[in-house]
């Protein structure tokens, strides 16, 4: 079935650029050994669908042996987000209600602030009740490599084979924090240097057989990543992070081989031994355990009557829809949970109030 088809070299160029055979008298023989993926060979239908499937590192949201990109605006938590996704990978616990389908380690590149990695990461264990002094298999690499510079990126490679080599667990993400950093002096609105730069981070995805995320910025208005679209072309997945308020919206704008995840929100909370992680806004938010009729009682205390606030017969009046028993019982729940405050004769809606 199928097979490989072979055809002279001039042939296949002939047909390639319909010129005549002379034209190429000095190309020589084409060597399909010499081919950057080896011997060329042609796939009929069925040899193409028995190839594997894409697959996901964590289902849905990360793929596997892919290059994406992380973005959003300074501030965002982006550093923080993947200190807690190569926790989640190195354990296996799911991230944020995702499951981890391949479990495995991560190599931070810390262009900017590994030392900022390091309170972030250790926050991660933390919360994940792991000892700190036990290794899960989360390196970090304390400084940049050139993203255009084709010897570093290949010094880079050889040095992290060798390195892998040497260790008993399996590498699934390489993480480098910022893309900036890693193109020192490039305009990062140039076609040529951003082409350049994302055709390394492929070869590193091809020869390290690792998904390579990067880490970038907003552009000024913060409506998408910041600098040229080829970047957006040559990804595999763009999940940004939006900040709202006291929450971050995490986003997927680009998804290759698969549909775009459904949208979640986290909020930054801190941990009793120090630091903070990023939990689902759902699971923290005092909001998320209100019941309907206590979230219709908030809502039109905070949005009809504003800071100035309101009596109780005012606020109940509003809620003509809610029934009067669950009406105080909403009001007694709200002010225990410190979400609404009695000042004089009026109620109003303090700063957790969401």
């Amino acid at each position: 079935m199928g097979g490989t088809a072979t055809v002279s070299d001039s042939a296949i160029l002939q047909a390639l650029s319909g010129c005549q055979p002379e034209d190429y008298s000095d190309v020589g023989t084409i060597d399909a050994e010499d081919t950057p993926h080896g011997r060329w060979r042609l796939l009929d239908d069925v040899e193409l669908l028995e190839l594997p499937d894409p697959e996901f590192l964590i289902g849905g949201v990360l793929p596997r042996k892919a290059v994406g990109v992380v973005y959003g605006p300074s501030g965002s938590g982006k550093t923080t987000v993947v200190g807690g996704l190569a926790v989640a990978l190195a354990t296996g616990h799911d991230w944020f209600g995702h499951r981890v389908c391949h479990q495995g380690g991560s190599v931070y590149v810390g262009a900017e602030d590994p030392g900022g990695f390091k309170v972030r990461l250790r926050a991660a264990k933390q919360a994940a009740r792991l000892p700190l002094d036990r290794p899960i298999g989360c390196y970090t690499f304390p400084e940049p490599i050139d993203l255009r510079d084709v010897t570093a990126v290949a010094k880079f490679s050889a040095f992290l084979e060798r390195s892998f080599e040497a260790g008993d667990v399996p590498r699934e993400v390489l993480i480098v924090d910022t893309y900036a950093a890693s193109v020192p002096g490039a305009s990062e609105n140039s076609s040529e240097d951003t082409t350049l730069a994302m055709s390394h981070a492929h070869r590193w995805r091809e020869t390290l057989g690792l998904t390579v995320i990067l880490i970038h910025h907003t552009n000024a208005t913060g409506t998408r990543e910041r600098g040229h679209s080829s970047m957006r072309g040559a990804a595999d997945f763009m999940i940004s992070l939006n900040p709202v308020d006291d929450v971050v919206h995490v986003e997927c704008s680009k998804m290759r081989n698969g549909p775009t995840f459904d949208a979640f929100t986290l909020k930054l909370t801190p941990i009793p031994e120090g630091g903070c992680v990023f939990r689902l806004a759902s699971d923290v938010l005092p909001s998320a355990t209100l019941t309907a009729a206590q979230t219709k009682v908030l809502s039109v205390l905070r949005d009809t009557f504003a800071a100035e606030g309101a009596t109780k017969s005012e606020w109940q009046r509003t809620c003509a829809d809610v029934a009067e028993r669950s009406f105080h019982r909403a009001c007694k729940v709200l002010q225990e949970r410190g979400l609404v405050k009695q000042f004089g004769t009026h109620y109003r809606v303090m700063g957790g109030g969401c």
